[in-house]
């Protein structure tokens, strides 16, 4: 029977989580974002002998594509993130020692909001606000939630191209309506789950009338 993994790593000067999904039975996996360094993250797919079949990433700040050309593997963006990845003022590295830019082309999610992996679809969920194609990426009970939702807050909105009010919009909109139950891991920090956002988290709290 197959079974499903999901291994996360702590990556960078900023504790980005990089998560790791793969099938058990099969050995074939994803990424969601792509810190740097990331040599722990290879050596345990190398070690585990996964096959990465793509990176999916949640948005394109610099701490969460600054690996990406250390993969030799095709990586999915939101095409309102694109112009993120080769601008070093968007993507905020310029304001830090190094500029990051990314010359690989992505793949731009499709307009269906849905990717293939293996028997599975993974639901692009738009969460717009800390940037403006901001996703997070739902695997049956599982939400990868990148800089939108934290435990106990959300992300930052004092950055280019980022509103508040759209991130507490789009949080309200599309992701306080998933089941309580919906495991949250995002792009820093403990996981959490959309129950106890919905009643903790002082952004969202009763979001959609529930308590």
């Amino acid at each position: 029977m197959a079974k499903m993994n999901l291994k996360t790593f702590v990556s960078g000067s900023l504790a980005n989580n990089c998560y790791l999904v793969f099938d058990q039975t099969n050995s074939k996996g994803f990424i969601v974002d792509c810190p740097w360094p990331s040599k722990e993250i290879r050596e345990y797919i190398k070690e585990k002998k996964i096959d990465i079949l793509f990176i999916a990433l949640t948005h394109a700040h610099f701490d969460h594509i600054a690996g990406l050309d250390e993969y030799k593997v095709p990586f999915y963006v939101h095409k309102k993130d694109k112009a993120f990845l080769k601008d070093s003022r968007l993507n905020g590295s310029a304001f830090f020692e190094q500029a990051v830019k990314i010359e690989k082309e992505p793949i731009l999610y499709p307009e269906n909001l849905e990717i293939p992996f293996l028997y599975n679809k993974i639901k692009v969920i738009l969460t717009p606000g800390h940037t403006p194609g901001s996703v997070s990426l739902k695997l049956n009970n599982w939400l990868f939630s990148g800089d939108a939702l934290f435990f106990d807050s959300i992300g930052r909105t004092d950055i280019p191209l980022a509103s508040g009010d759209v991130l507490i919009k789009s949080l309200k909109d599309n992701v306080m309506v998933l089941p309580d139950n919906t495991l949250v891991y995002p792009g820093h920090g403990p996981s959490t789950n959309v129950g106890r956002e919905r009643k903790h988290n002082p952004f969202l709290r009763n979001a959609n009338g529930r308590e």
